[in-house]
């Protein structure tokens, strides 16, 4: 991740500073641009590529070579295969933004801001809506830490220069304190919980709860499909109406 983020980030950098002077930057800018290109293609193409085979990944054996991007993702739906593709290109969109000159104004620090802001706020809604991953615990372990860093973020955005009011930085400083020392303590607890639990009860785990999920999603999907056949009834009853109400006029004349 750090280095997909440095990549884009310094990239970005050198196609902002603009400066062809010499052979050597002008290089510089055309490996910038294939290494910019990259980044945004390669997610995309890794992602298409796993939906493609979908089907594999119901085999336990195949799914295996997915492992680098779809770690510890429920793969029984497509919708939770997007979660890598988010990941890489809520990263590249953060270094683009990072590297845009400021120049004294605060239109680029509020951009910054609203887009950490919307950022985070989407992945913790994807994260409750679609819960991508294979069990509670690692659901709500992933959700603690995006909640813990995305106030990390904002609070780092409050303490820096965005704001001169000295009260609003102290009670910055104080959130994002706290806020650090939860993210590293959900973390070091997470620790404590997989080594409690060994990897055969973990695997039990994962199991038992992909069975009970692909159990409501099964009774869901066939609430929803009785749902649909009744309206679809009640859709041809409601355009049969007319002609019965045409011949009951006919027969009272």
């Amino acid at each position: 991740m750090l280095c997909y983020f440095d990549l884009a980030f310094f990239s970005m950098m050198k196609l902002v500073d603009g400066d062809q002077s010499t052979p050597g930057r002008r290089q510089a800018t055309i490996v910038s641009y294939i290494m910019l290109t990259f980044a945004f293609i390669v997610p995309f193409f890794l992602v298409s590529i796993a939906c493609k085979r979908f089907t594999v990944l119901g085999i336990k054996d195949a799914k295996k070579s997915f492992n680098a991007i779809l770690l510890k993702v429920n793969k029984a739906s497509r919708w939770r295969l997007l979660l890598p593709l988010y990941f890489f290109m809520r990263r590249a969109a953060a270094a683009m933004l990072l590297s845009m000159p400021i120049d004294g104004e605060d239109n680029q620090i509020f951009m910054q801001y609203v887009f950490v802001m919307a950022s985070c706020h989407i992945y913790v809604l994807f994260l409750v809506s679609v819960k991508p991953y294979q069990t509670n615990t690692l659901n709500y372990y992933i959700l603690a830490n995006e909640v813990f860093y995305s106030t990390v973020i904002i609070s780092i955005f409050m303490f820096s220069d965005a704001t001169p009011k000295l009260d609003v930085k102290m009670a910055a400083g104080a959130i994002l304190i706290a806020a650090l020392f939860f993210l590293v303590f959900s973390n070091f607890l997470m620790v404590i919980y997989m080594l409690i639990r060994g990897p055969a009860r973990l695997k039990a785990e994962i199991k038992q709860a992909k069975l009970k999920r692909a159990e409501k999603e099964l009774l869901e999907y066939e609430e929803a499909e009785e749902r649909r056949q009744r309206r679809e009834q009640e859709d041809e009853e409601f355009t049969r109406l007319p002609e019965d109400t045409t011949n009951m006029e006919h027969y009272d004349l």
